[in-house]
């Protein structure tokens, strides 16, 4: 078994080093662009190496660095398929999009009854037993998420949302960030005992485009051979234009160029429609645009190609960027120093936050059930459908079950409790209880108001 292993880890490398020499000589495999290492600078040279070796050792955790757009799952699947894990389940954990409330459901797993709703479910790291779990940007969690993780990642015991049994996997573990983790981690912003169990088996550092621009030629005759399956013809003057661009979006950057470019002409590469192409990235990053062509007047305009491989130009005229500086101006930040996390008291205020936000529609849809109801919170409940399941419709005229309306009043009393109202709703007294001690004291038969009794002793 072992000796199979070993000849599996030597077929995959010696894959990539084929790659890597029929680079070198000119000739571009016809392969997927996602399984690609390709490059002849030393940079991505060196990085092969590094990847070969880790994944020829084995490893249980790896950290994979770089700007975004340069290709960290591309590494990433790389480093799985040369390892003795690429049979094994694979799982993906998209940090950012996963909501801060359900992380823990979706890395550890529900048991039914943790919560209304919650169903007995495999979490991230179980499906993952035995194989790979890819954690992509990995800095975008808060750091008691962090915490958690590291637990898991020690391969120590931990349960599903709920549960009371413990439960031990075996993961290999490939993290992936766009920023710098060890000043993330000298900062205060990332947990130094998380980064340093990240690095245990290595860091793969890929480097941006504009640091190895001899790759650029290899990686746009791979795209136009493999990706558009047909013969185009680029020009020298093209790949001098390609090259001498900074690259602010890397290779994904490279590749929409070349997807644009010969949506507009199929069958030829030249260097004004990759200047034409170009112009359009003018406003991203910091990159200089290449000078407009001799009698084209210079819009400042950003290419955009949708899901159908249709080409739109969003024209930004003069006016409109002053406007929109005018607006970030108004915040008291630039658009750069927001991405960065530098935002000031003012627009803070102006944008609590989309999870904010929602809580905030939420407290004030239940207060609306609740007053509409009258303070009975199964009916308010049911005005807010609690007692339907996901997907389900309410059915005019049908009498609910006695399970629905338990259902309805078990969840509007679980989301009052979540959002912090529950105390709130005790105290409120509803509308129609208002407008009856609103109402004036009826008069009594004789035309005497009624005299307040007295207290019993």
């Amino acid at each position: 078994m072992r000796r199979l292993r070993i000849a599996r880890v030597r077929a995959v490398t010696g894959a990539f080093v084929a790659a890597g020499r029929s680079a070198e000589s000119g000739r571009t495999p016809l392969v997927a662009a996602s399984t690609e290492l390709l490059g002849v600078s030393p940079a991505i040279v060196r990085l092969r190496a590094e990847l070969a070796t880790i994944a020829r050792a084995g490893f249980r955790t790896v950290l994979v660095q770089g700007e975004s757009g340069v290709g960290k799952e591309v590494v990433t699947e790389a480093l799985r398929r040369s390892s003795p894990r690429a049979h094994c389940a694979y799982e993906v954990f998209d940090c950012p999009a996963v909501p801060e409330d359900h992380l823990e459901s979706e890395l550890f797993g529900t048991v039914r009854g943790a919560f209304p709703g919650a169903i007995d479910k495999r979490g991230t790291l179980e499906r993952g037993h035995g194989g790979v779990v890819f954690f992509d940007e990995v800095a975008a969690m808060r750091r008691d998420h962090q915490a958690k993780i590291l637990r898991a990642i020690e391969g120590k015991p931990f349960r599903r949302v709920g549960g009371v049994a413990s439960i031990t996997v075996d993961v290999a573990v490939i993290a992936a960030a766009h920023e710098d983790l060890a000043a993330l981690a000298a900062r205060g912003a990332f947990r130094h005992d998380l980064y340093y169990r990240l690095v245990r088996d290595g860091v793969l550092v890929i480097p941006p485009l504009r640091e190895r621009r001899e790759d650029v030629a290899v990686l746009a005759r791979h795209y136009v051979s493999a990706v558009c399956g047909r013969d185009v013809t680029l020009e020298p003057a093209a790949l001098d234009r390609l090259r001498d661009y900074d690259w602010p979006g890397n290779v994904r950057q490279l590749f929409t160029v070349l997807r644009v470019a010969l949506r507009i002409e199929p069958q030829t590469l030249s260097a004004d429609l990759v200047a034409h192409v170009l112009r359009g990235f003018a406003g991203c990053g910091t990159s200089a645009a290449p000078p407009p062509a001799a009698g084209s007047a210079h819009v400042a305009g950003a290419a955009h190609v949708d899901t159908c491989g249709s080409v739109r130009t969003a024209a930004l005229g003069a006016s409109a960027a002053a406007d929109e500086g005018r607006t970030y101006a108004a915040y008291g930040a630039t658009l750069d120093h927001i991405a960065e996390g530098d935002v000031d008291t003012a627009t803070q205020r102006r944008w609590p936050g989309f999870h904010a936000i929602t809580a905030r529609i939420q407290r004030r849809a239940l207060l609306d059930a609740y007053e509409a109801a009258a303070g009975n919170k199964t009916a308010a409940g049911v005005l807010l459908g609690f007692h339907l399941s996901p997907g389900e419709q309410h059915v005019p005229g049908q009498p609910l079950t006695e399970s629905r309306r338990n259902l309805a009043l078990r969840k509007f009393r679980y989301w009052s409790s979540r959002l912090g109202i529950a105390a709130s709703l005790a105290r409120r007294p509803s509308q129609a209880a208002l407008a009856d001690l609103c109402q004036p004291p009826q008069p009594t038969g004789d035309g005497a108001s009624p005299a307040a009794a007295p207290d019993e002793p």
